[in-house]
């Protein structure tokens, strides 16, 4: 390698000469020599000038190649021009050529701009969660871990602690970005901010009692109304669990339902529910229970007691959308008993409860079932006194059903 630079500092210096004592062009090709290397033979070979390399440049071995004519330009412009392309650059001072390394240029940050918006429908932290994914910039109340809506906190935290991550309520949303991400969320505001839907549920929950020769209550209740309303039957299950009206009022199937005696009305609620948002009607009690036992330091053991509630509860969920209405419903008729197996002095929690998920229309009636009860009873008549054999014995076979009526309205 020596031996090649010693080579290319003589002809560069035949180049010279012949150049000064014939004024023709000079002309030279480089080929795969490192970077440092050409700057050692044209500052001491061909340029003269005084110069100084970085240390950083020196150890730069990158090979290259290039060919230069003096017919096509000033060698001290072509050298700049070509170490630029590598990253080098060339700085005059005092006649002394400096060359280093470009230092990376700085980007600009770009203007950031403040956006203030008040929301009119939604929650503050959905729109900050919907909408992040989409800028750059920043939300101030989104925060590291989302909440179901209405579990926020509503009291200041200190900054750093675990509930300082935790979505906060808040009436404002404040952004910061450009001034074109803020024109974008000005025009996808207005298409997520809208009003929720809002729902009226009117319910009637009936218990049926039935016999063997009166069939099913879903039957009964199909001969009861007649054609007196319009009946679609669906079928969740082989033997069915759910019927339909079309054009029909709740309070129509009430009144022709409470002329049969066999059709007890166990509840009736009415609830207004907003989109999204769980709806909940419990009439009964909470009745204490017997819960987990812990140990004192001193070996005591400590009983806890829990509230369960029993009763008629009617848990209810509406999604509003521009085609339906979907309804989760969680329906639950119970109570309590003395435990006769099990954990003693805690009573039995007997339920009956219905749990789905139905999609309806605007003003749609379904009714739901499939909640039944056995019940075997036997009968003996006759006198006392006579001998068993002349006495008459009788069994009949009942069932109690439990139906739920509802009927849902869009506000």
């Amino acid at each position: 390698m020596k031996r090649a630079a010693v080579l290319l500092c003589l002809c560069l210096s035949i180049s010279q000469a012949w150049c000064q004592s014939t004024a023709k062009p000079v002309r030279f090709d480089f080929q795969s020599i490192n970077v440092a290397q050409v700057l050692q033979l044209i500052y001491g070979e061909v340029l003269a000038s005084p110069y100084v390399i970085d240390p950083d440049v020196l150890t730069d071995a990158r090979a290259v190649s290039f060919r230069y004519s003096s017919e096509k330009g000033d060698i001290r412009a072509f050298l700049k021009t070509f170490l630029y392309s590598l990253g080098l650059a060339v700085e005059t001072r005092n006649g002394i050529d400096f060359v280093t390394k470009l230092k990376p240029e700085e980007k600009a940050e770009p203007d950031t701009e403040s956006f203030v918006y008040r929301p009119l429908h939604r929650d503050v932290h959905y729109i900050a969660r919907l909408l992040s994914p989409l800028f750059k910039g920043g939300f101030a109340v989104n925060r590291s871990v989302a909440t179901s809506q209405g579990s926020n906190a509503n009291k200041p935290v200190p900054d750093g602690s675990a509930a300082s991550v935790i979505d906060q309520t808040a009436d404002a949303l404040v952004f910061s970005g450009t001034g074109k991400e803020i024109d974008k969320l000005k025009k996808l505001l207005p298409q997520i901010d809208f009003a929720l839907g809002e729902v009226v549920v009117r319910g009637v929950v009936y218990e049926v009692t039935t016999s063997d020769k009166d069939g099913s209550a879903f039957g009964l209740l199909a001969s009861l109304l007649g054609g007196k309303l319009s009946i679609g039957i669906g079928s969740t299950t082989p033997i069915g669990s759910f019927v339909q009206f079309k054009n029909a009022s709740l309070d129509g199937i009430y009144s022709a339902l409470s002329q049969d005696s066999r059709f007890k009305v166990v509840s009736s609620p009415s609830l207004r529910i907003r989109s999204g948002d769980n709806g909940t009607f419990s009439v009964g009690q909470d009745v204490p229970v017997l819960g987990s036992v812990s140990y004192t330091s001193s070996g005591q053991a400590v009983q806890s007691v829990e509230y369960r509630s029993s009763g008629v509860i009617f848990n209810i969920l509406p999604t509003v959308r521009e085609g339906g209405i979907d309804l989760s419903i969680d329906q639950q008729l119970s109570n309590f008993i003395a435990t006769t197996t099990g954990v003693n002095n805690s009573p039995t929690l007997t339920k009956r409860a219905l749990k789905t998920s139905v999609g309806m229309q605007d003003g749609d009636l379904i009714v739901l079932g499939g909640l039944t009860e056995n019940k075997d009873s036997g009968s003996r008549d006759g006198l006392s006194f006579l001998p068993k054999f002349l006495h008459t014995t009788g069994s009949e076979h009942s069932r109690s059903e439990i139906l739920l009526v509802l009927q849902v309205q869009r506000i």
